[in-house]
């Protein structure tokens, strides 16, 4: 049996008892089969609801369908179910969000739709009902005079007419109205009534001016918009610790070093890789960045040392980073999650100052110098095998570590506004403030994501907020949620911390907790607690400065 106009079948006998499920939709199969297979009270809730009725509608997780029964025979019958059109749905969804009154009528003059505002204009109370019956049962207005009778009767706009008018349940009531004739090809079926009140026409008049300073600030953009990088000057803060990194980055910025960074995922590593190229005697030449956690060997090798025609399969002769950033800087971010082998071809490659192209024979030669950086503890890295020892002494001639966003909190304020005046005019609308109950919560947040977490979470900010001012109401739910302090933490991990903390910031703050507890134990005595840990004393030392514990 195949009809093209449902989604799926369920055939009953007399009884009403099923026979057989027929499923034209393989999503909803997917979804629904199994879930009545586990709950046979559903299935049978909904046989007892469709048996004995000829059409009908009804909704099933949230979704509306349709369903009509076709009798096969006096003892069986087949309900054919198909998801109703939303489109209706949809539209009055959407009419709702005009800040306009808007009102639908048909060739007759009948009210068919009526959004909040047209109610709120003419103070009509939802309780009301007014969808059916003629316009001239609800208003006191001269028919003349009525834009809406006068676009049935033109078959034409009727555009910005003062109308006043009476409601069955308020005073005289004055608006701007525009009327637009609905046709259905050529036969006339209604008419769209927009109408504007004093207050939404302020309005109006607010959001125009608002937009366009919005614009005229946008050709004017800041020019740090049209920098190819970032520089000292743009990286923002002053805790102790941050400025320490930033001093450090300074000192051996103009020194032909190899650097490395170590910082969490969002704590700006590329920012300061980019500011010490720019301070650096290269900075006339190329920086270029590669992310080796976000590709696959075979694709690094290719990106990192080019391609020669034939090499396999659509290779084309094509130039690696390698040669690219000759004479410049190469960034190579997350260095730690690079495999093993690729990880020796770097380090042949730094030995020697020499590579081939994939597939290639020609010894080719570059000069340039490499900033990495680790968003783990390096030597981490180098106990659990996924860090060369020989490319970690040969790439961290100078380590910088960049302290996360929860450690240097002083800094918030001055990124909030830092961001907030950069972006506004991405904005069309009044950006002025943020309330201090938002910079409480931005305060006692732990930002596992660090500054890029906060610069998208006032990017959503700014996208939702109604008014000049950023609000609780604007901050996304998870941010709101209570989190337990140090001393409470149990680590089980909630849905709002997976779907918006990665897993290296969990167990960060878990690593934390636990060398806190064992320094504790041990009086403070870094030597005894690192070997009951099973790591050196070195290794100790960088996590105690990662984490900003004081011994």
């Amino acid at each position: 049996m195949s009809h093209p106009l449902f989604d799926f079948a369920l055939e009953l006998d007399s009884q009403g008892q099923l026979i057989q499920i027929i499923w034209n939709n393989i999503e909803l199969k997917k979804h629904y089969y199994y879930q009545w297979l586990q709950k046979n009270d559903d299935i049978m809730a909904l046989l007892q609801d469709v048996h004995g009725q000829n059409v009908g509608e009804m909704v099933l997780d949230d979704t509306p369908f349709r369903y009509e029964e076709l009798r096969l025979t006096e003892n069986r019958s087949v309900y054919l179910f198909s998801q109703a059109d939303k489109t209706e749905a949809l539209l009055e969804n959407a009419f709702e969000h005009f800040s306009e009154g808007l009102q639908i009528y048909d060739r007759e003059g009948r009210l068919v739709y009526c959004n909040q505002n047209s109610r709120r204009i003419s103070s009509i109370p939802d309780s009301m009902d007014i969808i059916g019956k003629h316009m001239l049962d609800i208003w006191l207005v001269d028919e003349s005079k009525s834009a809406v009778l006068a676009c049935l009767k033109k078959r034409a706009p009727v555009k910005n007419r003062v109308d006043t008018f009476a409601s069955l349940s308020a005073g005289d009531v004055t608006t701007v109205n525009t009327a637009h004739p609905l046709f259905c090809g050529e036969k006339l079926e209604g008419a769209l009534l927009i109408e504007r009140d004093i207050t939404a026409i302020q309005r109006h008049k607010t959001e125009i001016q608002t937009i366009m300073n919005t614009l005229d600030s946008y050709t004017k953009r800041n020019p740090d918009a049209h920098l190819s990088g970032y520089t000292f000057e743009q990286i923002i803060g002053k805790s102790a610790s941050f400025l320490t990194a930033i001093d450090l980055a300074k000192k051996f910025a103009i020194l032909d070093c190899n650097i490395l960074l170590v910082g969490e995922t969002g704590t700006g590593k590329e920012m300061f890789a980019q500011s010490i190229h720019h301070a650096s005697i290269r900075h006339g030449k190329e920086f270029v960045a590669i992310n080796c956690a976000a590709m696959p060997d075979t694709l690094i090798e290719s990106t990192l040392f080019g391609t020669t025609k034939g090499a396999f399969t659509s290779s084309e002769n094509r130039p690696g980073l390698f040669e690219e950033a000759n004479g410049g800087t190469l960034f190579l971010d997350e260095l730690n999650s690079m495999s093993l082998l690729m990880q020796s071809k770097i380090l042949r490659v730094i030995q020697e100052g020499t590579f081939r192209r994939v597939g290639g024979s020609k010894v080719l030669r570059t000069d340039v110098r490499i900033i990495s950086s680790c968003n783990e503890d390096p030597f981490s890295a180098l106990e659990n095998g996924s860090l060369r020892r020989d490319l970690f002494y040969r790439l961290s001639s100078v380590q910088i570590i960049i302290p996360p966003l929860r450690d240097r909190t002083d800094d918030l304020e001055l990124l909030i506004d830092h961001y907030v005046g950069t972006r506004r005019y991405l904005f069309a609308k009044s950006i002025q403030s943020v309330s201090s109950q938002v910079k409480e919560v931005f305060q006692n947040y732990q930002w596992p994501g660090n500054v890029r977490e906060l610069f998208h979470v006032l990017d959503y900010a700014m996208s939702v907020m109604d008014s000049g001012e950023i609000t609780l109401s604007c901050l996304p739910t998870y941010l709101l949620q209570p989190q337990k302090t140090s001393s409470q933490q149990s680590f089980s991990v909630q849905a709002q911390d997976i779907f918006h903390t990665q897993l290296a910031c969990l167990m960060g703050a878990y690593e934390s907790q636990l060398l806190s507890q064992v320094l504790e134990h041990y009086g403070g005595n870094i030597s005894k607690s690192a070997k009951s840990l099973g790591i050196s004393r070195q290794s100790l030392s960088y996590r105690l400065h990662k984490y900003g514990i004081e011994v």
